[in-house]
Protein backbone atom coordinates (compact mmCIF):
# COMPACT_ATOMS: atom_id res chain seq x y z
CA UNK A 1 0.00 0.00 0.00
CA UNK A 2 0.69 3.80 0.04
CA UNK A 3 1.18 3.87 3.61
CA UNK A 4 4.00 0.93 3.78
CA UNK A 5 5.77 2.13 0.96
CA UNK A 6 6.32 5.44 2.81
CA UNK A 7 6.96 3.87 5.90
CA UNK A 8 9.26 1.67 4.01
CA UNK A 9 11.40 4.40 2.60
CA UNK A 10 11.42 6.86 5.70
CA UNK A 11 12.96 3.65 7.65
CA UNK A 12 16.04 3.76 4.63
CA UNK A 13 16.19 7.35 4.87
CA UNK A 14 16.39 7.03 8.65
CA UNK A 15 19.37 4.52 8.15
CA UNK A 16 21.16 5.99 5.32
CA UNK A 17 21.25 8.99 7.79
CA UNK A 18 23.27 7.10 10.39
CA UNK A 19 25.63 5.13 8.04
CA UNK A 20 28.51 5.89 6.18
CA UNK A 21 28.31 6.44 1.90
CA UNK A 22 30.07 4.10 0.03
CA UNK A 23 32.96 5.12 -1.80
CA UNK A 24 31.34 4.34 -5.37
CA UNK A 25 28.83 6.71 -4.07
CA UNK A 26 30.77 9.65 -3.46
CA UNK A 27 33.12 9.33 -6.21
CA UNK A 28 30.19 9.03 -8.21
CA UNK A 29 28.39 12.06 -6.55
CA UNK A 30 31.87 13.91 -7.62
CA UNK A 31 32.13 13.10 -11.32
CA UNK A 32 29.35 15.58 -12.12
CA UNK A 33 31.47 18.57 -10.93
CA UNK A 34 33.90 17.44 -13.73
CA UNK A 35 31.54 18.77 -16.27
CA UNK A 36 30.57 21.65 -13.84
CA UNK A 37 33.99 22.88 -13.27
CA UNK A 38 35.14 22.17 -16.71
CA UNK A 39 33.12 24.59 -18.66
CA UNK A 40 32.96 27.51 -15.66
CA UNK A 41 37.33 27.19 -15.60
CA UNK A 42 37.12 27.55 -19.26
CA UNK A 43 34.73 30.17 -19.12
CA UNK A 44 36.43 32.15 -16.36
CA UNK A 45 40.02 31.39 -17.40
CA UNK A 46 40.22 31.20 -21.37
CA UNK A 47 36.37 32.95 -22.63
CA UNK A 48 37.54 36.64 -22.43
CA UNK A 49 40.85 35.81 -24.01
CA UNK A 50 38.68 33.64 -26.87
CA UNK A 51 36.58 36.50 -27.15
CA UNK A 52 39.65 39.00 -27.46
CA UNK A 53 42.69 37.28 -29.29
CA UNK A 54 40.72 34.46 -31.30
CA UNK A 55 37.73 36.04 -32.37
CA UNK A 56 39.10 39.45 -32.27
CA UNK A 57 35.58 41.31 -30.44
CA UNK A 58 36.74 44.68 -28.45
CA UNK A 59 37.44 43.94 -24.31
CA UNK A 60 34.52 45.96 -23.48
CA UNK A 61 32.23 44.40 -25.07
CA UNK A 62 33.71 40.84 -24.11
CA UNK A 63 33.85 41.81 -20.99
CA UNK A 64 30.24 43.17 -21.26
CA UNK A 65 29.21 39.96 -22.46
CA UNK A 66 30.41 37.81 -19.47
CA UNK A 67 28.29 40.24 -17.23
CA UNK A 68 24.67 39.73 -19.41
CA UNK A 69 25.50 35.90 -19.01
CA UNK A 70 26.70 35.79 -15.17
CA UNK A 71 23.34 38.34 -15.01
CA UNK A 72 21.28 36.08 -16.00
CA UNK A 73 22.48 32.69 -14.17
CA UNK A 74 21.46 35.09 -11.29
CA UNK A 75 18.56 35.62 -12.10
CA UNK A 76 17.46 31.97 -12.84
CA UNK A 77 19.12 30.67 -9.81
CA UNK A 78 16.06 31.37 -7.46
CA UNK A 79 13.31 29.74 -10.11
CA UNK A 80 15.94 26.65 -10.78
CA UNK A 81 16.32 26.67 -6.81
CA UNK A 82 12.30 26.45 -6.25
CA UNK A 83 11.30 24.41 -9.04
CA UNK A 84 13.74 21.90 -7.51
CA UNK A 85 12.58 22.02 -4.26
CA UNK A 86 9.08 21.30 -5.28
CA UNK A 87 9.64 18.93 -7.68
CA UNK A 88 8.05 15.67 -7.08
CA UNK A 89 9.06 12.15 -8.55
CA UNK A 90 10.64 8.80 -8.24
CA UNK A 91 13.71 9.82 -9.01
CA UNK A 92 14.13 12.44 -6.03
CA UNK A 93 13.78 16.55 -6.27
CA UNK A 94 17.20 17.22 -7.64
CA UNK A 95 18.25 13.62 -10.01
CA UNK A 96 15.47 14.54 -12.98
CA UNK A 97 17.82 17.94 -13.43
CA UNK A 98 20.70 16.00 -14.20
CA UNK A 99 19.15 13.73 -16.57
CA UNK A 100 17.55 16.27 -18.43
CA UNK A 101 20.34 18.42 -19.00
CA UNK A 102 23.53 16.12 -19.67
CA UNK A 103 23.05 16.57 -23.45
CA UNK A 104 22.34 20.38 -23.80
CA UNK A 105 25.19 20.68 -21.28
CA UNK A 106 27.56 18.99 -23.64
CA UNK A 107 25.94 20.78 -27.06
CA UNK A 108 26.36 24.46 -25.38
CA UNK A 109 30.03 23.58 -24.36
CA UNK A 110 30.95 23.03 -27.98
CA UNK A 111 28.79 26.36 -29.55
CA UNK A 112 30.28 28.22 -26.50
CA UNK A 113 33.65 28.06 -28.40
CA UNK A 114 32.44 28.12 -32.01
CA UNK A 115 32.75 30.75 -34.12
CA UNK A 116 30.60 30.42 -37.43
CA UNK A 117 32.14 33.24 -39.47
CA UNK A 118 29.17 35.70 -39.08
CA UNK A 119 29.43 39.51 -39.22
CA UNK A 120 30.94 41.68 -36.22
CA UNK A 121 27.62 42.66 -35.45
CA UNK A 122 26.02 39.18 -36.07
CA UNK A 123 28.80 38.08 -34.00
CA UNK A 124 28.40 39.78 -31.12
CA UNK A 125 24.86 38.40 -31.19
CA UNK A 126 25.81 35.00 -31.68
CA UNK A 127 28.14 34.96 -28.62
CA UNK A 128 25.92 37.01 -26.06
CA UNK A 129 22.40 34.34 -27.19
CA UNK A 130 24.92 31.11 -26.56
CA UNK A 131 26.24 32.76 -23.39
CA UNK A 132 22.90 33.36 -22.29
CA UNK A 133 21.53 29.54 -22.99
CA UNK A 134 24.79 28.08 -21.38
CA UNK A 135 24.33 30.09 -18.42
CA UNK A 136 20.53 28.98 -18.48
CA UNK A 137 21.81 25.20 -18.61
CA UNK A 138 24.47 25.52 -16.34
CA UNK A 139 22.10 26.46 -13.57
CA UNK A 140 20.05 24.07 -14.11
CA UNK A 141 22.78 21.61 -13.48
CA UNK A 142 24.05 23.62 -10.69
CA UNK A 143 21.60 24.47 -8.70
CA UNK A 144 20.18 21.20 -7.52
CA UNK A 145 23.34 19.12 -7.75
CA UNK A 146 24.77 21.07 -5.34
CA UNK A 147 21.37 21.07 -3.15
CA UNK A 148 21.94 17.42 -3.26
CA UNK A 149 24.86 17.12 -1.51
CA UNK A 150 22.81 18.48 1.71
CA UNK A 151 19.92 15.84 1.02
CA UNK A 152 22.70 12.65 1.25
CA UNK A 153 24.15 12.96 4.73
CA UNK A 154 23.06 15.02 7.72
CA UNK A 155 26.27 13.99 9.42
CA UNK A 156 28.35 17.18 10.00
CA UNK A 157 31.89 15.71 9.11
CA UNK A 158 30.64 13.13 6.16
CA UNK A 159 29.71 16.40 4.32
CA UNK A 160 32.85 17.41 4.35
CA UNK A 161 34.53 14.05 2.72
CA UNK A 162 31.42 14.29 0.27
CA UNK A 163 32.74 17.97 -0.97
CA UNK A 164 35.90 16.68 -0.61
CA UNK A 165 35.23 14.08 -3.14
CA UNK A 166 33.53 17.05 -5.36
CA UNK A 167 36.44 19.08 -4.83
CA UNK A 168 38.84 16.35 -6.15
CA UNK A 169 36.65 16.58 -9.53
CA UNK A 170 36.80 19.55 -9.54
CA UNK A 171 40.73 20.57 -9.35
CA UNK A 172 40.96 17.75 -11.82
CA UNK A 173 38.67 19.56 -14.52
CA UNK A 174 40.64 23.05 -13.49
CA UNK A 175 43.51 21.29 -14.75
CA UNK A 176 41.93 20.26 -17.87
CA UNK A 177 40.28 23.02 -19.09
CA UNK A 178 43.23 25.57 -17.90
CA UNK A 179 45.93 23.34 -19.04
CA UNK A 180 44.62 21.29 -22.30
CA UNK A 181 43.28 23.98 -24.34
CA UNK A 182 47.15 25.64 -25.22
CA UNK A 183 48.77 22.58 -25.63
CA UNK A 184 45.72 20.95 -28.12
CA UNK A 185 44.94 23.83 -29.86
CA UNK A 186 47.96 24.69 -30.63
CA UNK A 187 48.44 21.01 -31.95
CA UNK A 188 44.99 21.38 -33.90
CA UNK A 189 45.79 24.00 -35.77
CA UNK A 190 48.64 23.03 -37.36
CA UNK A 191 46.51 19.76 -38.25
CA UNK A 192 43.76 21.91 -40.09
CA UNK A 193 45.31 24.22 -41.78
CA UNK A 194 46.18 26.84 -39.76
CA UNK A 195 42.47 27.28 -38.47
CA UNK A 196 42.72 27.99 -35.18
CA UNK A 197 38.69 28.72 -34.73
CA UNK A 198 38.30 25.62 -35.97
CA UNK A 199 40.94 24.25 -33.27
CA UNK A 200 38.99 25.49 -30.75
CA UNK A 201 35.24 24.57 -31.89
CA UNK A 202 37.10 20.73 -32.30
CA UNK A 203 38.30 20.59 -28.73
CA UNK A 204 35.55 22.00 -27.10
CA UNK A 205 33.46 19.89 -28.77
CA UNK A 206 35.22 17.10 -27.53
CA UNK A 207 35.26 18.40 -24.21
CA UNK A 208 31.47 18.49 -23.96
CA UNK A 209 30.65 14.95 -25.29
CA UNK A 210 32.75 13.76 -22.15
CA UNK A 211 30.91 16.47 -19.97
CA UNK A 212 28.05 14.45 -20.67
CA UNK A 213 29.30 10.88 -19.83
CA UNK A 214 30.06 12.32 -16.10
CA UNK A 215 26.46 14.13 -15.46
CA UNK A 216 25.16 10.78 -16.02
CA UNK A 217 27.64 9.32 -14.25
CA UNK A 218 26.47 11.43 -11.24
CA UNK A 219 22.78 10.40 -11.65
CA UNK A 220 23.36 6.53 -12.19
CA UNK A 221 25.49 6.73 -8.75
CA UNK A 222 23.20 8.58 -6.24
CA UNK A 223 20.07 6.67 -7.42
CA UNK A 224 18.79 6.26 -3.81
CA UNK A 225 20.27 8.20 -1.41
CA UNK A 226 18.70 11.78 -1.47
CA UNK A 227 16.79 11.89 1.38
CA UNK A 228 14.18 14.15 1.88
CA UNK A 229 11.56 13.20 -0.86
CA UNK A 230 8.73 14.83 1.28
CA UNK A 231 6.59 17.90 -0.42
CA UNK A 232 8.10 21.40 0.33
CA UNK A 233 5.92 24.61 0.78
CA UNK A 234 8.09 27.29 -1.02
CA UNK A 235 7.55 30.76 -2.43
CA UNK A 236 9.70 33.72 -3.62
CA UNK A 237 8.97 35.67 -0.47
CA UNK A 238 10.66 33.03 1.30
CA UNK A 239 13.55 35.00 0.28
CA UNK A 240 12.75 38.44 2.37
CA UNK A 241 11.17 36.58 5.03
CA UNK A 242 13.01 33.42 5.95
CA UNK A 243 16.46 33.81 4.05
CA UNK A 244 17.44 37.44 4.14
CA UNK A 245 16.99 36.70 7.68
CA UNK A 246 18.92 33.70 8.55
CA UNK A 247 22.18 35.79 9.88
CA UNK A 248 24.25 32.59 10.12
CA UNK A 249 23.53 32.12 6.39
CA UNK A 250 24.48 35.75 5.73
CA UNK A 251 27.69 35.63 7.64
CA UNK A 252 28.87 32.35 5.49
CA UNK A 253 27.25 33.77 2.04
CA UNK A 254 29.46 37.22 2.34
CA UNK A 255 32.76 35.85 3.54
CA UNK A 256 32.38 33.18 0.61
CA UNK A 257 31.13 35.65 -1.74
CA UNK A 258 33.71 38.15 -1.52
CA UNK A 259 36.83 35.42 -1.72
CA UNK A 260 34.80 33.97 -5.02
CA UNK A 261 35.31 37.47 -6.76
CA UNK A 262 38.76 37.93 -5.82
CA UNK A 263 39.25 34.16 -7.21
CA UNK A 264 37.34 35.03 -10.33
CA UNK A 265 39.32 38.16 -11.17
CA UNK A 266 42.54 36.54 -10.55
CA UNK A 267 41.41 33.54 -12.86
CA UNK A 268 40.52 36.02 -15.35
CA UNK A 269 43.58 38.01 -15.15
CA UNK A 270 46.43 35.72 -14.86
CA UNK A 271 46.04 34.47 -18.64
CA UNK A 272 47.22 38.17 -19.75
CA UNK A 273 49.60 38.00 -16.48
CA UNK A 274 51.33 35.50 -17.90
CA UNK A 275 51.25 35.70 -21.29
CA UNK A 276 51.90 40.04 -21.87
CA UNK A 277 53.76 40.67 -18.67
CA UNK A 278 55.87 37.12 -17.46
CA UNK A 279 56.18 36.26 -21.33
CA UNK A 280 55.19 32.56 -21.22
CA UNK A 281 55.04 30.57 -24.25
CA UNK A 282 52.15 28.11 -24.99
CA UNK A 283 53.84 25.35 -23.11
CA UNK A 284 55.06 27.40 -19.94
CA UNK A 285 51.14 28.57 -19.50
CA UNK A 286 49.98 24.97 -19.63
CA UNK A 287 52.82 24.19 -17.44
CA UNK A 288 51.70 26.75 -14.68
CA UNK A 289 48.20 26.38 -14.88
CA UNK A 290 49.04 22.24 -13.95
CA UNK A 291 51.33 23.51 -11.32
CA UNK A 292 48.87 25.63 -9.56
CA UNK A 293 45.47 23.28 -10.02
CA UNK A 294 47.17 20.03 -9.17
CA UNK A 295 49.05 21.71 -5.75
CA UNK A 296 45.43 22.34 -5.41
CA UNK A 297 44.47 18.78 -5.35
CA UNK A 298 47.72 17.85 -2.63
CA UNK A 299 45.58 20.89 -0.40
CA UNK A 300 42.47 19.06 0.01
CA UNK A 301 43.29 16.32 2.71
CA UNK A 302 44.91 19.38 4.94
CA UNK A 303 41.98 21.21 4.67
CA UNK A 304 39.25 18.53 5.51
CA UNK A 305 41.57 17.55 8.38
CA UNK A 306 41.99 20.98 9.85
CA UNK A 307 37.81 21.48 9.11
CA UNK A 308 37.10 18.17 11.27
CA UNK A 309 40.06 19.08 14.27
CA UNK A 310 39.40 22.38 14.37
CA UNK A 311 36.34 23.37 12.15
CA UNK A 312 35.35 24.77 8.40
CA UNK A 313 36.08 28.22 10.34
CA UNK A 314 39.43 28.00 10.62
CA UNK A 315 40.38 26.47 7.76
CA UNK A 316 38.69 29.04 6.08
CA UNK A 317 40.55 31.74 7.40
CA UNK A 318 44.17 30.07 7.34
CA UNK A 319 43.78 29.20 3.75
CA UNK A 320 42.49 32.26 2.67
CA UNK A 321 44.94 34.57 4.39
CA UNK A 322 47.73 32.83 3.01
CA UNK A 323 46.08 33.13 -0.27
CA UNK A 324 45.84 36.80 0.05
CA UNK A 325 48.94 37.45 0.92
CA UNK A 326 50.92 35.68 -1.78
CA UNK A 327 48.43 36.95 -4.45
CA UNK A 328 49.01 40.46 -3.59
CA UNK A 329 52.79 39.72 -3.34
CA UNK A 330 52.81 37.61 -6.58
CA UNK A 331 51.28 40.77 -8.95
CA UNK A 332 53.95 43.21 -7.50
CA UNK A 333 56.99 41.19 -6.71
CA UNK A 334 57.52 38.63 -9.25
CA UNK A 335 58.81 39.42 -13.18
CA UNK A 336 59.56 37.86 -16.09
CA UNK A 337 63.37 36.94 -14.22
CA UNK A 338 61.72 35.44 -10.99
CA UNK A 339 59.77 32.41 -13.02
CA UNK A 340 60.29 30.10 -9.57
CA UNK A 341 59.33 33.01 -7.35
CA UNK A 342 56.20 32.63 -9.48
CA UNK A 343 55.85 28.83 -9.13
CA UNK A 344 56.58 29.31 -5.17
CA UNK A 345 53.66 31.61 -4.32
CA UNK A 346 51.45 30.01 -6.94
CA UNK A 347 51.82 26.87 -4.42
CA UNK A 348 51.25 28.84 -1.35
CA UNK A 349 48.05 30.32 -3.38
CA UNK A 350 47.09 26.95 -4.59
CA UNK A 351 45.74 26.26 -0.86
CA UNK A 352 43.21 29.40 -0.54
CA UNK A 353 41.94 28.64 -4.31
CA UNK A 354 41.05 25.21 -3.45
CA UNK A 355 39.83 26.40 -0.13
CA UNK A 356 37.28 28.98 -1.36
CA UNK A 357 35.46 25.78 -3.02
CA UNK A 358 35.52 23.50 -0.36
CA UNK A 359 34.87 25.13 2.95
CA UNK A 360 31.78 27.54 0.94
CA UNK A 361 30.11 24.26 -0.56
CA UNK A 362 29.97 22.29 2.96
CA UNK A 363 29.30 25.31 5.07
CA UNK A 364 26.19 25.90 3.55
CA UNK A 365 24.48 22.33 4.04
CA UNK A 366 25.11 22.77 7.52
CA UNK A 367 23.81 26.61 7.40
CA UNK A 368 19.98 25.24 5.83
CA UNK A 369 19.75 22.74 8.80
CA UNK A 370 19.17 26.22 10.89
CA UNK A 371 16.28 27.05 8.26
CA UNK A 372 15.14 23.86 9.20
CA UNK A 373 15.14 24.34 12.78
CA UNK A 374 13.53 26.95 12.99
CA UNK A 375 10.89 26.36 9.65
CA UNK A 376 10.44 22.15 10.10
CA UNK A 377 11.26 22.65 6.43
CA UNK A 378 14.77 20.84 4.10
CA UNK A 379 14.93 23.91 1.50
CA UNK A 380 18.53 23.40 -0.04
CA UNK A 381 17.84 24.56 -3.25
CA UNK A 382 16.10 27.75 -1.98
CA UNK A 383 19.11 29.05 0.03
CA UNK A 384 21.54 27.42 -2.73
CA UNK A 385 19.65 29.51 -5.27
CA UNK A 386 19.99 32.75 -3.43
CA UNK A 387 23.95 31.91 -2.22
CA UNK A 388 24.41 31.18 -6.36
CA UNK A 389 21.72 34.25 -7.41
CA UNK A 390 24.01 36.90 -4.97
CA UNK A 391 27.37 35.39 -5.23
CA UNK A 392 26.93 35.42 -9.27
CA UNK A 393 25.62 39.02 -9.38
CA UNK A 394 28.94 40.14 -7.75
CA UNK A 395 30.98 37.79 -10.39
CA UNK A 396 29.32 39.20 -12.94
CA UNK A 397 29.99 42.85 -12.13
CA UNK A 398 33.49 41.85 -11.37
CA UNK A 399 34.31 40.20 -15.01
CA UNK A 400 32.82 43.51 -16.65
CA UNK A 401 35.13 45.57 -14.94
CA UNK A 402 38.21 43.42 -15.51
CA UNK A 403 37.05 43.99 -19.24
CA UNK A 404 36.24 47.52 -18.89
CA UNK A 405 39.62 47.90 -17.08
CA UNK A 406 41.48 46.17 -20.26
CA UNK A 407 40.08 48.17 -22.72
CA UNK A 408 40.82 51.67 -20.06
CA UNK A 409 44.18 50.84 -20.28
CA UNK A 410 44.21 50.34 -23.64
CA UNK A 411 45.41 46.45 -23.87
CA UNK A 412 45.59 45.41 -27.60
CA UNK A 413 45.44 41.56 -27.77
CA UNK A 414 48.91 39.92 -29.81
CA UNK A 415 50.59 43.09 -28.97
CA UNK A 416 54.32 42.74 -27.34
CA UNK A 417 55.59 44.43 -25.80
CA UNK A 418 52.33 45.87 -24.25
CA UNK A 419 52.20 49.64 -23.09
CA UNK A 420 53.68 50.29 -19.56
CA UNK A 421 50.32 51.49 -18.70
CA UNK A 422 48.77 47.88 -19.95
CA UNK A 423 51.21 46.33 -18.27
CA UNK A 424 50.70 47.92 -14.95
CA UNK A 425 47.07 47.51 -15.07
CA UNK A 426 47.78 43.96 -15.92
CA UNK A 427 49.98 43.62 -12.73
CA UNK A 428 47.72 45.64 -10.88
CA UNK A 429 44.36 43.51 -11.43
CA UNK A 430 46.50 40.35 -10.93
CA UNK A 431 47.38 41.07 -7.59
CA UNK A 432 43.53 42.34 -6.72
Amino acid sequence: SAASDVYKRQIDMDHQRSVRLPFGVKIGYGAAELSNSLTWTLFFVVFLYFLTDVVGLNPAFAGFIMMIGKLWDAVTDPFIGIWSDKTRSRFGRRRPFLLGVAVPFGIITWLLFTDFGFTTGGTKIYFAIVTIIYFTIFTMLDVPYTALAAEMTQDYNERTGLISYRALWCQLASIVAAVVPWVFVEWLTMRVGGNEKLAWSIMTGIFGFFCIFFILWTWRATRGYELFPEETRIRLRDITGDVLKNRTFLYTFGIYTSANVALTVGATVMVYFMIYYMNLSETQQSIAFLFLFALTIVWIPAITKISEVRGKRWAFILFIGVWALVQGVGGLVVHPDTLVLFYVLAALASGGVISVTMTGWSMIPDVVEVDEYKTGQRREGLYFAFFSFSRKISVAIAVWLVGQVLNWIRYVPEVYPQTPKAELGIRLLYAE
